[in-house]
């Protein structure tokens, strides 16, 4: 029996309606976002060729200082109203509208205004950092003006139009970014993108949506939606100033030349989430349809954290085994210091596809006041073991502490799911996919190392060590590539729907 069968969930809103919404989602946001990814990594490995470290280390300071402030101005109704059964009266949706835009422009007036104590902080930053950071402020206040319309296109799962508007943004910033930076304006390259990319998103995200905001204002009306915001934006404060180590700490202990390094890292090793986070915008509202049945969802849970790992376990392993050769080839030798950052930071990606199901599933059953008190300890871990790792093996020791960190995640999030009736195996849908990735991840390391590296013998290992890595799995347990096969069609529109 299919995964998603089942009744009484009523016409508009049928688990049938909902499988096949949720396919059409995770297909487009895949199909177009694959494509995007491509461009993003090939625009990503320009610019770390054009500019410095410490230039990346700069806007990096510039963004966590404007994404601090941000943090205030969203009281969490947005996951409300995507989480809430039922439908959305237009009071509600304007109302939040009109909260948000309040919040967010007086936290852009107050940043603004605070803006030089940024050069006291940060020795490290330029004079025009103050500039740079009063820039930044306005495109995160532009940006904040399609927030509603994207969240009325994911409750109903319909990720055709969000798709285009995400890739119209990057394409953008990226044109923007490398245009300004071959003529020289190092990190201006970076502000100047983000004001183009906010421009953008706002005008492509009404030109798809119908909906406009209506002068009406009633507290009231979203006081619920608030009490269920309040904790879980609670728990992405918390979150933010938990991965906070690396700006502040780092920034303010080694400067912005070492938070060039670990941000550099950090965005090569996880370049695999791009499969998780197209899974997670697409998994919450799914999941939040079908939360009465804690049986379904516990099975949707583990199919999802199979098929994920299909694809996530591989592709880090081979990162992992190749990450010197990668640096070398691609990045040039400049980058070099970062790469034992970069390794521990690759574990994050293995643990993202386990927990990331899980995570989406606490929230469908609108738990977000669990996720707060979790997110407290985890915050006091972070800090607790990245600053004395910082203190004892350099820059390079902030990434030292993730496995510990991806493992208590793992942790917390299955006791809070058995506490919910959530049951979900996890040793049955992840050793067999753990096994190939290891042997595939070694024998490609052990070529890697017979042979000169270059852009050719790079990439014909990598490809290599992705059929040996199926060759294996086929040998393990070839049950699990016939249904990531069965998903895949469903996802490209070409498999047929059992009910």
């Amino acid at each position: 029996m299919n995964d998603f069968s089942a009744a009484g969930l009523g016409q508009a809103d049928s688990l049938v309606e909902l499988k096949k919404k949720t396919f059409s989602g995770i297909g487009v946001l895949i199909k177009r976002q694959v494509a995007v990814r491509l461009i993003c990594f090939a625009a990503n490995i320009i610019l770390a060729r054009l500019l410095a470290p410490q230039v990346f280390g700069i806007y990096a300071i510039v963004i966590f200082v404007v994404q601090f402030f941000s943090t205030f101005a969203d009281v969490g109704i947005g996951a409300a109203l995507i989480q809430k059964k039922g439908k959305l009266s237009r009071e509600e949706i304007s109302t939040t509208f009109w909260l948000q835009q309040v919040l967010v422009w007086c936290v852009a007036g107050i940043v603004m205004v605070a803006a030089p104590l940024a050069l006291i902080i940060y020795p490290s930053l330029p004079p025009t950092g103050v500039w740079l950071i009063r820039a930044m402020a306005v495109s995160f206040a532009f940006a904040s003006l399609k927030t509603i319309p994207a969240i009325l296109m994911e409750r109903k799962v319909d990720f055709n139009r969000i798709a285009l508007v995400d890739i119209t943004e990057t394409i953008a910033f990226y044109i923007a970014a490398i245009s300004f930076a071959l003529t020289g304006f190092e990190v201006w390259s970076f502000i100047i993108a983000a004001l183009v990319r906010a421009l953008f998103g706002v005008v492509v995200m009404y030109s798809l949506s119908a909906w406009r905001p209506a002068p009406q204002f009633r507290f009231a009306a979203v006081k619920d939606l608030v009490r269920f915001g309040l904790p879980y934006q609670g728990n992405s404060i918390l979150g933010f100033i938990k991965d906070a180590v690396t700006p502040v700490f780092v920034g303010m202990y080694a400067g912005a030349v070492a938070v060039g390094y670990v941000n550099w890292a950090k965005s090569l090793a996880f370049a695999p989430l791009m499969l998780s986070e197209t899974f997670g915008r697409v998994a919450f509202p799914a999941f939040s349809r079908i939360q009465e049945d804690r049986e379904l969802l516990a099975r949707a849970v583990e199919r999802s954290i199979r098929c994920i790992t299909l694809v996530m376990f591989p592709v880090t392993a081979l990162m992992v085994a190749l990450g010197p050769e990668i640096v070398h080839v691609v990045f040039t030798n400049k980058w070099l210091p970062g790469l034992w950052a970069y390794y521990f930071y690759c574990t994050s990606p293995l643990i993202v596809g386990i927990v990331l199901p899980m995570y989406s599933a606490i929230l469908a059953v609108g738990k977000s006041g669990i996720l707060l008190k979790m997110m407290v300890t985890l915050l006091a871990l972070e800090w607790g073991l990245g600053i004395p790792f910082v203190i004892v093996f350099g820059f390079n020791g902030i990434a030292f502490n993730q496995p510990i960190i991806g493992v208590l995640f793992y942790l917390i999030y299955r006791r809070v799911l058995r506490a919910e009736r959530v049951k979900i195996s996890l040793s049955g849908n992840v050793k067999w996919q753990l096994c190939a990735a290891i042997g595939a991840g070694g024998i490609c390391k052990v070529a890697a190392m017979q042979l000169q590296a270059t852009l050719v013998t790079v990439s014909g290992i990598f490809c290599a060590g992705i059929m040996i890595y199926l060759g294996i799995m086929y040998m393990l347990n070839k049950n699990i590539l016939e249904e990531f096969r069965d998903h895949f069609l469903k996802v490209a529109g070409r498999g047929e729907e059992k009910i």
